[in-house]
């Protein structure tokens, strides 16, 4: 007789201006026990809760584990092997290398220990963070079912949520001028790739093109601040803002997310 394995998972989830007990509170209300960091630089101008060491205190204090992986799986890069010619990352091209391969193989390690993870970065919306451009999908071809804590306390899908935005990212009455087919998940994702991504201003593309190398250059920006052992640090020059750089498109519209007021009103309606 054939038992059923339990279906390994995987959160995704961005925290944006939530206060810091609304975000303890969803991964409470999901059972998250492990956030893994995946911000290139893991401090935030807009919400100092969320640097790495407040933030790691918090989860603590909350019995939930911190793991900061953004020096192997996150968004931004500045290596121009690694780029398109306008200094856009390219997804493609990350996921080939060395050094994210090595990062996703650390997530699922973790999975398989048991371990209930959220990918955290700074966008709310997945669909504007790298976390589901990136690192979603391929999770999801290794057999994850990668979960996305959407505002509102609102759950979905991976795959919903990819055939959510080939509707709106996808022009189907566009002809091909090949007559190859045109996997519209494909052609979704790398859509999304040169709409959201990191950018490196000013950028020159290389008159020559060399191999991607074996590991990345991660673009990090670690602020040197003093460690306080009791209460919060002041928040240091910053990296990773809760946007990405190219907000003004009309393919992802914003839905209407959680502002602070009305999270701290849910938290108080969750809790009592």
């Amino acid at each position: 007789m054939t038992q059923n394995l339990p279906v390994k998972k995987c959160f995704t989830i961005g925290y944006g201006d939530y206060p810091i007990e609304l975000f303890l509170y969803f991964l409470q209300k999901t059972g998250i026990d492990t956030i893994i960091d995946v911000r290139s630089s893991p401090y935030s101008k807009y919400n100092f809760y969320f640097n790495r060491e407040n933030l790691e205190k918090s989860l603590i204090k909350n019995q939930i584990d911190y793991q900061y992986m953004g020096d192997k799986i996150g968004g931004r890069y500045s290596n121009p092997n690694l780029l398109f010619p306008d200094g856009t990352v390219n997804y493609q091209k990350v996921q080939s290398t060395e050094q994210f391969q090595e990062g996703i193989n650390q997530v699922l390690s973790i999975i398989s220990g048991g371990k209930k993870i959220a990918l955290m970065c700074a966008e709310k919306e997945p669909e504007r963070c790298h976390r589901f451009a990136l690192i979603s999908r391929v999770l999801q071809s290794k057999g994850i079912k990668v979960i996305h804590v959407r505002p509102e306390i609102k759950l979905q899908e991976n795959e919903d949520l990819e055939k959510e935005l080939i509707n709106s990212v996808i022009d189907n009455r566009q002809a091909t001028i090949s007559s190859e087919p045109v996997n519209p998940v494909d052609s979704m994702y790398e859509k999304l790739n040169k709409k959201i991504a990191y950018k490196t201003k000013d950028y020159m593309a290389p008159v020559e093109e060399n191999a991607i190398p074996e590991k990345p250059e991660v673009v990090m920006s670690v602020p040197s601040i003093e460690t306080i052992e009791n209460g919060v640090q002041d928040p240091p020059v910053v990296s990773e803002p809760a946007y990405t750089n190219n907000l003004a498109i009309d393919i992802l519209p914003r839905s209407d997310s959680f502002s602070g007021k009305r999270a701290k009103k849910q938290i108080q309606k969750s809790l009592f």
